[in-house]
């Protein structure tokens, strides 16, 4: 890692860029401009007190073809934004955010307020989420009572698995496939390393990154530098200055994804052999979504109203569910369902002793990040592990 940063600083040193400004709406065009200068003057023509009717209709009428013609141009606007967006559901959330005025503010500081006390030093501010986001799980595991020491193998009720998952050994063409699949992002975790940068390079890193990966899984163990997330706090809902309302979007070294995505694979053709996730889960599963547990739910309602049933749904949301997680309790479950030996070795290892740090940008663009603190629940968000491992253990 130290020898593939010393190039990449050498090849992408650092350099000071004035902010452009942000482009204009593509909607507004200079028919529209035009056409809203004219608006103005007619608005304060309206004002006066000796109109005749024939121009207080015209300006009604101009008024209502002036918001007829914006809404048509915002509306071809949303629709070219969502057409030409990787994450289409993103997209329309985000203008329907924008629209009802719930978009999160852009470019401003955070400020926050702790023990009726407004923190507004940047380096405090992430400090304060950093450690709200490491605290909170503790803390909502003792207030459910449920922090009690696990014994043993306790869920007796799950069939044993008997056949065992084996790690085969990583190819420098599977490798290379892996890497293909990387998105073109220019974000990066800590190292500052963006996956368009690994994706276009692979050819040169295939043979050492194969090295490191087979020893990874033939000693079952994760390294440690892989392990620290960058967490970046966006707002998520209710006032701006409760740290709650804010979301902690973990940020993953590239050369760690690239090693969940092969331990990916290996584990989920080890499942779909054995038949280990029930039919009924659709999350996070090659060929399934959850538009299609959506349709499966549509369905039985509608079956029993034709046979003049009352259906009645139950939805559930799990508060932190993915940070909550006891590694004791994934572990002990993982070995009952196969994946024991080296291999759950080495998820006890991808576990344990990860860290995060908290980046935020303060209003003088200057870049904040705080020290790494240790994450003792949980499986990493933002991962491709992650979102697998809980649907595995919750059959």
């Amino acid at each position: 890692m130290s020898i593939f940063r010393y190039y990449f600083d050498i090849a992408f040193p650092w350099e000071y860029q004035y902010e452009r400004r942000q482009p204009k709406s593509g909607w507004v065009t200079q028919g529209i401009r035009m056409s809203s200068k004219r608006m103005r003057h007619l608005n304060s023509l309206s004002k006066q007190q000796n109109l005749t009717e024939h121009m207080k209709l015209y300006i009604a009428r101009y008024k209502t073809l002036y918001r007829k013609v914006i809404r048509e141009a915002k509306r071809r606007e949303n629709d070219h934004y969502i057409l030409q967006a990787h994450n289409k559901s993103k997209a329309t959330w985000r203008i329907i955010h924008k629209e009802t005025g719930r978009a999160s503010p852009q470019g401003q500081d955070i400020i926050l307020v702790k023990n009726n006390e407004e923190v507004t030093n940047p380096g405090r501010v992430a400090e304060t989420l950093n450690s709200y986001f490491c605290e909170i799980p503790k803390e909502l595991l003792e207030v459910g009572g449920i922090q009690r020491p696990i014994h043993g193998n306790y869920h007796l009720k799950i069939n044993q698995n008997p056949n065992s998952m084996f790690l085969h050994p990583v190819t420098e063409n599977k490798l290379k496939k892996v890497a293909g699949s990387l998105k073109n992002k220019l974000t990066a975790g800590l190292d500052d390393v963006p996956e368009y940068v690994i994706k276009q390079c692979i050819d040169q890193l295939t043979k050492p990154l194969t090295d490191i990966y087979n020893a990874s899984l033939e000693s079952g163990i994760f390294p440690d530098k892989l392990k620290i997330a960058k967490v970046i706090p966006v707002h998520k809902k209710g006032g701006a200055r409760d740290v709650s309302n804010y979301r902690p979007i973990s940020l993953l070294p590239v050369f760690a994804k690239l090693l969940e995505k092969l331990m990916y694979n290996r584990l989920t053709e080890f499942m779909d052999r054995n038949e280990i996730l029930t039919e009924e889960q659709h999350g996070f599963r090659t060929k399934k979504s959850t538009d299609m547990a959506l349709q499966s739910f549509t369905k039985r309602v509608q079956e029993a109203i034709d046979k003049k049933m009352n259906p009645i749904g139950i939805f559930l949301d799990l508060t932190k569910a993915y940070d909550v997680l006891s590694h004791k309790v994934l572990l002990s479950k993982l070995d009952t369902y196969g994946i024991r030996g080296v291999a759950n070795k080495w998820f006890k290892s991808y576990l344990s002793l990860r860290k995060q740090c908290v980046e935020i940008n303060s209003k003088q663009h200057r870049t904040v990040v705080t020290a790494t603190r240790d994450i003792m629940n949980g499986v990493p968000q933002g991962s491709t592990l992650g979102p697998h491992i809980i649907p595995a253990i919750h059959k």
